[in-house]
């Protein structure tokens, strides 16, 4: 009795599978993925000594805001520190700092529009010398 309790819960976890991923042909369970903007991020230190996070989106993303993000640990999340206004060519910029003791890690995200995905820049790491 014991086994046939087993099969039947075996069977039974196959069956929601085949629900969850929908009928052979049909549009659900097919993952579609946008193309992502580029933004070429970058942190300077310009002729004053500040830290600048700079970049480009590109393309089409021009007089718009770009969402700057700033987590103080690194398994922490990250939270939104300020949107930022692209010019006519979609540069934008913004003076970012870093802690006294420890780090502090920042990010660019533009999010999904116009038939691009949400995109990312990759995470700068900033910290006191």
């Amino acid at each position: 009795m014991h086994t046939q309790r087993l099969a039947t819960g075996v069977v039974a976890i196959a069956l929601l599978g085949l629900v969850t991923v929908g009928p052979a042909g049909s549009a659900e369970g097919v993952a579609t993925t946008l193309p992502k903007r580029d933004l070429n991020a970058r942190v300077i230190k310009n002729s004053k000594g500040w830290l600048v996070f700079k970049g480009n989106v590109d393309p089409g993303w021009n007089d718009k805001n770009v969402q700057i993000f700033k987590r103080t640990t690194t398994g922490g999340t990250f939270e939104l520190v300020r949107k930022t206004p692209t010019d006519a060519a979609g540069r934008w910029s913004l003076r970012i700092y870093a802690p006294r003791t420890g780090y502090w890690y920042w990010k660019a995200v533009v999010p999904r529009s116009g038939g691009y995905g949400k995109s990312t820049s990759r995470i700068w790491r900033t910290y006191t010398v």
